[in-house]
């Protein structure tokens, strides 16, 4: 095609609304075009750039003999309520875009297949002898980000491949991890790419491990950790690290000290002449769960550290159960209005300690109150 006949426009400035170079190259050259927040119109250039990338996927998933599908993005709410994950995905997360159709039932446009492809599973697999079985798509997502940004890096509909494989044992599901594994290795090389594989957490979709491809760039919104030999890497909310070593104390007695003005704790170890590492700090969390149980969580640190959200998160939802729910929807630290629920009266900011005094917290709440030691 003559390019005079080609949809193609350029831009001569950067976009406003564009951050990082990739998105403002896209929008400049004019392969992309923004329709609404997080949505965008793959023009054709982007298409033919789109087309070539998933040809070097499907090449390399159908070498490791995985079979091609094509799931519905409209998804039914019953799957979801049968899985447990419903309410995670419309008011934990909140990144499901749910409705209500004209027969009054509720459905998704769906994040992910996990359910759908479950389903099918369950109603067309009926022996061992049709195992292991490997599925695979390259399908339109739908994920209500709060912030849609960096162009097509954080959108609120993007093309994404995600397979699904079934197994009699363990053995054959970690040959087929391993396939993958050589697999998306093998598509980021093809392309171009600089990656790391790291360890991750699986977030909502759980399961016992989880490697995520990292293409290392300066733009992007998560952080890679790994050693500089290559036999370690994993993301800042999955990695395992060695704590600096603590300062001797300067300490040599115990005894109750005030310390006015010390909301911090650097002001903390300024007025008290010591390190952070000699300072154990605690933050108080207020976790929400799906059967509408507030719990009160006290986590204990080291002065020099902070708290990772993901990982506590994932330990208080282990203790689910114990009030009767599935998840949590909401891992919050409770400002002034939220303390109003449980509290006598607000509590002073930077000031906490594991012996709450009763005139700040209601006796109902200080039943609730667990404390958690990171290890």
């Amino acid at each position: 095609m003559r390019l005079s006949q080609m949809l193609f426009v350029t831009l001569r400035d950067d976009p406003a609304d564009a951050e990082i170079p990739s998105h403002k190259l896209l929008l400049r050259a004019g392969y992309i075009r923004r329709i609404g927040s997080g949505i965008y119109a793959y023009l054709p250039l982007m298409w033919r750039v789109l087309q070539k990338v998933s040809q070097i996927v499907r090449e390399e998933m159908n070498a490791t003999g995985a079979q091609e599908c094509l799931l519905p993005q409209l998804q039914p709410a019953e799957l979801w309520r049968e899985s447990g994950r419903w309410d995670t995905y419309t008011q934990a997360e909140g990144i499901m875009f749910a409705l209500v159709d004209r027969r009054e039932q509720e459905l998704a446009l769906g994040p992910t297949h996990e359910e759908v492809i479950t389903t099918i599973a369950r109603d067309l697999i009926h022996s061992y002898r049709q195992l292991p079985l490997h599925l695979y798509q390259v399908q339109t997502k739908f994920r209500d980000e709060i912030r849609p940004r960096f162009g097509l890096m954080r959108g609120r509909e993007f093309i994404m491949k995600d397979g699904y494989s079934f197994h009699e044992d363990e053995e054959s599901l970690k040959k087929t991890y391993q396939d993958m594994y050589q697999a998306y290795s093998n598509m980021l090389r093809r392309s171009g790419l600089a990656f790391r594989a790291v360890e991750a957490d699986s977030g909502a979709i759980g399961g016992s491990g989880s490697t995520e491809f990292m293409v290392l760039a300066e733009a992007g919104e998560d952080e890679v950790l790994y050693t500089e030999d290559g036999q370690y890497a994993a993301n800042v909310e999955k990695a395992v690290s060695l704590t600096a070593d603590a300062e001797t104390s300067p300490f040599t007695s115990y005894e109750k000290r005030e310390t006015p003005g010390t909301e911090t704790i650097d002001k903390l170890c300024a007025f008290l002449k010591c390190s952070p590492t000699q300072i154990v700090k605690n933050v108080l969390y207020q976790a929400l769960y799906d059967n509408a149980t507030t719990v009160l969580v006290l986590v204990s640190i080291r002065g020099d550290q902070e708290v990772n959200e993901v990982k506590l998160q994932n330990e208080l939802t282990k203790l689910a159960s114990q009030y009767g729910a599935k998840t949590i929807l909401k891992l919050t630290v409770p400002d002034a209005e939220a303390q109003k629920k449980w509290a006598a009266k607000p509590l002073p900011l930077g000031y906490i300690a594991p012996d709450v005094a009763d005139d700040y917290i209601t006796p109902l709440a200080r039943g609730e109150l667990r404390g958690i030691s990171p290890s």
